[in-house]
């Protein structure tokens, strides 16, 4: 197995990969064909080799002759688009030529990072059946085709437990440059897997890393891109009925939350959530997030009894993470993240998803942007304790 290094800014895996190159070159050559007038001259799919494009394509559309050249990317992420844009406009492939039209080709493309190729002036074309390309006279789309089986399974990684962790870290202390160390001890995962996903996060482009660390410099599409994977993912839920209303129903959650550990296995969650920080939806119901020892205090104290259209929706969950970046937004009221209550708002149908969005301008930007305070988070605390041990 050899690797190919093109200006030490992506890799091409030469055996994996010539399949996909041969993939990609067939379905350019078919959307090209689609072109009225389209009268092919030649078309050649070259091996790997630095300076040379993937494939490259020469063909008329009446008297006017065009020549269309494609590069096979890893991935389609922002940052590696922006350098072989870079790349291309300083050491241009070998046979290209100011006419030269190209057109990026990777497994997929979000719409941010087709919109970033265009503004460029080049076109992209991925795995998935998703293109854009639009030279001289020629303008060719097709937009809304999902991300592979594969890429979702890659994508949808960066989120799985143990990793979002590292997310909730990140984002809950947003304002400082976390180091590797920091992360390892405070979320308690691999200090492989932190490298991992920092380097995930650098490439998707939401995330940038220095000297001093790493942290998210695009929080907005980090979160909606977890929103989207979040929904695709099985939801353990129970509903019940409590007779307990009003200041009863108040005064149980808060004794249930404040002991015996201090949020730690009961939250207030999605719409519950919500309520405290951008009130948008009107429901009855409360909303829970709890460990099973958690399910186990609630179900007695509130003396809960199974309804599906109960006035009580408990989320079960043995992942400690999601009581990781916990909020307190009074004295023994606990909350999951603003972060955590975006992500499930978003499994709350049509208005859930508008509740989601409210939170994100009334809430979650303000503090991004320094206009808001922040909640009490105990990880901010924690990292400075930490941090004051060294």
């Amino acid at each position: 197995m050899f690797t190919v290094v093109v200006n030490n800014s992506f890799r091409v895996n030469i055996a994996a990969d010539l399949d996909e190159r041969r993939d990609a070159f067939n379905r350019l050559g078919g959307v090209l064909e689609r072109i009225p007038g389209f009268n092919p001259i030649r078309a050649d799919r070259h091996t790997p080799h630095a300076g040379r494009p993937d494939g490259h394509f020469t063909f008329k559309v009446g008297r006017k002759e065009h020549h269309v050249q494609f590069i096979l990317l890893t991935h389609g992420y922002p940052k590696q688009v922006r350098s072989v844009i870079h790349e291309l406009e300083t050491t241009p492939r070998q046979g290209q030529t100011p006419s030269t039209y190209t057109v990026l080709v990777a497994p997929w493309f979000s719409p941010e990072t087709v919109e970033l190729a265009a503004a460029h002036g080049y076109g992209t074309l991925d795995l998935s059946g998703n293109y854009r390309l639009h030279f001289g006279p020629v303008f060719l789309e097709r937009v809304g085709e999902a991300a592979s089986p594969g890429v979702r399974r890659q994508a949808a990684s960066l989120f799985a437990p143990k990793s979002a962790r590292i997310l909730r870290a990140l984002l809950a202390v947003p304002e400082t440059d976390w180091k590797v160390s920091e992360l390892v001890a405070l979320t308690g995962v691999s200090q492989g897997l932190v490298s991992r996903v920092r380097t995930e996060l650098v490439q998707r482009g939401w995330a940038e890393a220095s000297g001093s660390g790493v942290r998210i410099s695009a929080a907005e599409e980090l979160i909606r891109s977890w929103a989207a994977v979040h929904q695709d993912t099985p939801d353990y839920t129970w509903s019940g009925y409590t007779l307990l209303h009003g200041s009863r129903l108040n005064e149980a959650v808060l004794n249930i939350m404040s002991t015996p550990v201090t949020g730690q296995h009961t939250l207030l969650s999605g719409p519950s959530a919500a309520q405290w920080l951008a009130p948008y939806l009107r429901d009855e119901r409360q909303y829970f997030q709890v460990t099973p020892q958690g399910f186990d205090r609630l179900y007695g104290a509130l003396d809960l009894e199974s309804e599906p259209s109960g006035n009580v929706v408990i989320r079960r969950t043995d992942d400690e993470g999601l009581f990781l970046d916990r909020i307190q937004v009074a004295p023994g009221y606990w909350l999951t993240s603003p972060v955590q209550t975006y992500v499930d708002l978003h499994r709350e149908g049509e208005r859930g998803q508008e509740a989601a969005e409210h939170l994100l301008r009334t809430y979650l930007q303000p503090v991004w942007s320094g206009n808001v305070a922040a909640a009490d988070v105990p990880l901010r605390a924690q990292l400075s304790r930490y941090r004051s041990a060294l």
